[in-house]
């Protein structure tokens, strides 16, 4: 009798394992592009997107590019908390010319799988410091996770525009997180010290060091993004910029002109310390016998 009793344990316990595995198969992918809120940090922004069930409770974070900033983020902070562990981060984004797009594995934030049903795929992006949620563009999107294969497209709401969602309930939810990086993969979280956090610092401030991707995706790296646009506060004067249009740019300011620190002095300083060296050389050689 005892034997039975085992043997049937050990059947719930496959079969349950079974189901769990079953739950968790399958990925959601949703890519898209931002526009800008209007307020004056842009085009630079920070972006949250996270799920919620059909209660409308929260379940996992699955995007930030938010290093900075984050608690402008009003929608997502209030559902995710401040102290969001299980955030995927990337750094604060220079501009809105590239898409974005995060795969979502079905499992909640405590990595059990998420039963099938009616999800929702919320977004939120500022570009101020915004106090209130309706300060942001926010968007909210669903998808049914379930036995059927869903592709939708061309979906636009809240300032995020030419939005996909694709879900794919075969799909393995993944060699990321296997304690491997395999091939498309820039890092693993089960590998220690693979997925970077943040990146070194740049000498040069209009070349900074950018994280990109997520560890949870496995794509996080650091990669050099130059600045171009004209903006406060990141001690960079780029090439077509000057002092009306970038501060950084004024004499006195962050010595950094045309993507290259000069140091001691501003680059409209330096080359009139040139011009009037000029001058003094010509005049000096008109005075000799």
């Amino acid at each position: 009798m005892k034997h039975a009793r085992w043997m049937s344990l050990a059947v719930v316990l496959l079969v349950a394992g079974a189901a769990s595995r079953a739950e968790a198969a399958g990925t959601m992918t949703v890519t898209f592009t931002t526009t800008p809120a209007g307020g004056p940090y842009a085009p630079r922004n920070v972006v949250a997107v996270w799920i919620q069930n059909g209660a409308g409770a929260f379940v996992k974070t699955i995007g930030r590019w938010a290093n900075v900033r984050r608690q402008h983020l009003v929608a997502w902070t209030t559902a995710a908390g401040p102290n969001d562990a299980d955030a995927v981060s990337g750094a604060t984004r220079l501009d809105h010319a590239a898409p974005l797009t995060v795969t979502w594995n079905l499992l909640d934030r405590n990595g059990a799988a998420v039963p099938d049903g009616t999800y929702t795929v919320r977004m939120e992006l500022t570009d101020l410091n915004a106090t209130t949620a309706a300060q942001n563009h926010q968007a909210t999107f669903t998808f049914v996770k379930g036995p059927q294969t869903q592709m939708q497209t061309g979906l636009s709401n809240g300032g995020f525009i030419n939005v996909s969602i694709n879900f794919d309930p075969a799909a393995v939810g993944g060699t990321c997180n296997n304690g491997v990086v395999d091939s498309g993969e820039t890092c693993d979280p089960g590998v220690a010290g693979s997925c970077p956090a943040s990146c070194a610092v740049s000498a040069d401030r209009c070349m900074p060091n950018v994280l990109v991707g997520a560890a949870a995706t496995c794509d996080a790296v650091c990669r050099v993004q130059p600045i171009t646009a004209c903006a406060a506060g990141d001690g960079c004067c780029p090439d077509g910029c000057d002092e009306a249009s970038d501060p950084d740019c004024a004499t006195g300011g962050p010595d950094v002109t045309g993507g290259c620190e000069t140091g001691g002095g501003g680059g409209s300083q330096m080359l009139a310390y040139l011009g009037l060296g000029a001058a003094l050389l010509v005049a000096r050689r008109r005075r000799r016998p």
